[in-house]
């Protein structure tokens, strides 16, 4: 399971199912898309471009496309990342996920739940 923000390229099956909850976004270099000190409400997976996870002002590693930036609780539930710091080191293409929305894809459709432990089993 996935307990930090990083994961593996999803293949073609999670990507259709990520698409659904969530929207693309082209965003400039600098933005955070999650800020350590404050709760988030989102999950995102970089298209393209790069990014950097810091904690406590120390970098931690570099995010680059297809990083899943969120975390997948013990159940398997989708959470949004929370703890760390993640800017957009180059202006990115950026799917922004509604975890919750994420959430009751998974509880109401069989298929997008297999294609979801998929996807976070290889995380």
């Amino acid at each position: 399971m996935n307990s930090g923000p990083t994961g593996p390229m999803p293949d073609a099956s999670s990507w259709a199912l990520l698409e659904l909850a969530g929207d693309e976004a082209i965003l400039p270099a600098g933005i955070r898309l999650v800020e350590e000190d404050r709760p988030g409400r989102q999950c995102f997976v970089l298209i393209e471009g790069t990014a950097t996870v810091e904690a406590a002002g120390s970098q931690l590693r570099e995010l680059g496309a297809g990083a899943f930036v969120g975390l997948v609780d013990q159940g398997g539930r989708p959470l949004p990342p929370a703890g760390l710091t993640v800017q957009l080191a180059t202006r990115s293409r950026v799917l922004v996920i509604d975890a919750e929305r994420l959430a009751v894809l998974i509880d109401s459709d069989p298929a997008a739940a297999a294609a979801w432990r998929k996807m976070s089993q290889q995380a």
